[in-house]
């Protein structure tokens, strides 16, 4: 004989039947996959060559250039940056990389202020780091450099070296009427791949070479139809890079007024 069903059962039974109803329609949403992709590269922006000093100028001959980035792009959200420099001096190679400050900075901030003494370079690179872990690519490094002088870093004894007037900036006259001037930097250079110049160009300017060390660079050429302080430059491939000093010889009569250098590692 068949047993009653009691109330007891009838409401367990129909307690199954509403949970089997409910996940009959239950969709699982797939679990989030975690964020793996990197931020890209900012781009970084510093003054590539820095201006000399006033000619009334008189104190420390350092330069304090900032440099500034634009922000990383992330499908999540940028939690910090980290800048690093690299230097080198009139006397030193370019030195390893190296963080600024804290190695990871608030996202808020994206610019960095750095120092530069005459004759000296500095390059900068930055990459990001989002809220997941993730650390982006460097940016491309940007460089910026201060020149040398006459007053600072041309070495006076040997050179021919004038002004225009007072409160005007000294330049050397690099010409072969001068055979006992020689114009050449104070001090030695590491890994010289090229310089800028600024030099006075027009119809009566004339042409030098421009040497580190023994290596030979280039020719500049400062005759121009256009009269005024002009910049040249001269670039050779990095492993073409030479060290030592940084000379200017004639190579004609007609001379070349030399203000400013550059030199590029």
């Amino acid at each position: 004989m068949t047993s009653p069903v009691t109330p007891v059962r009838r409401r367990l039974v129909a307690a199954l039947l509403g949970v089997a109803v409910v996940l009959s329609g239950l969709v699982v949403a797939p679990a989030q996959a975690a964020d793996t992709t990197p931020p890209t590269a900012p781009k970084i922006t510093v003054d590539r060559w820095l201006p000399a000093k006033s000619s009334r100028f008189s104190g420390l001959w350092a330069w304090y250039p900032r440099a500034t980035w634009t922000a990383s792009r992330d499908a999540g959200r940028i939690a910090a940056y980290q800048v690093q420099r690299r230097t080198t001096g009139e006397f030193a190679s370019l030195s390893p990389w190296a963080t600024i400050g804290r190695t990871w900075r608030s996202p808020d901030t994206r610019s960095v202020k750095t120092q530069v003494y005459a004759g000296a370079q500095v390059c900068l690179r930055v990459r990001a780091r989002d809220a997941a872990g993730n650390v982006g690519p460097w940016s491309p490094r940007r460089c910026t450099t201060a020149p040398i002088t006459p007053m600072v870093g041309i070495d006076p004894y040997p050179a021919f070296v004038t002004n225009d007037g007072p409160f005007t900036h000294d330049y050397a006259v690099v010409s072969t009427r001068l055979d006992d001037f020689i114009t050449r930097s104070r001090h030695r250079f590491e890994d010289v791949r090229g310089v800028r110049v600024k030099v006075r160009t027009g119809p009566d300017a004339g042409r030098m070479k421009v040497y580190v060390g023994k290596h030979y660079l280039g020719t500049v050429n400062a005759r121009s139809d256009h009269q005024g302080w002009h910049s040249r430059k001269i670039l050779v491939p990095a492993d073409e890079a030479g060290s030592g000093r940084i000379r200017f010889v004639p190579v004609t009569r007609a001379p070349v007024h030399l203000r400013f250098v550059w030199a590029i590692r």
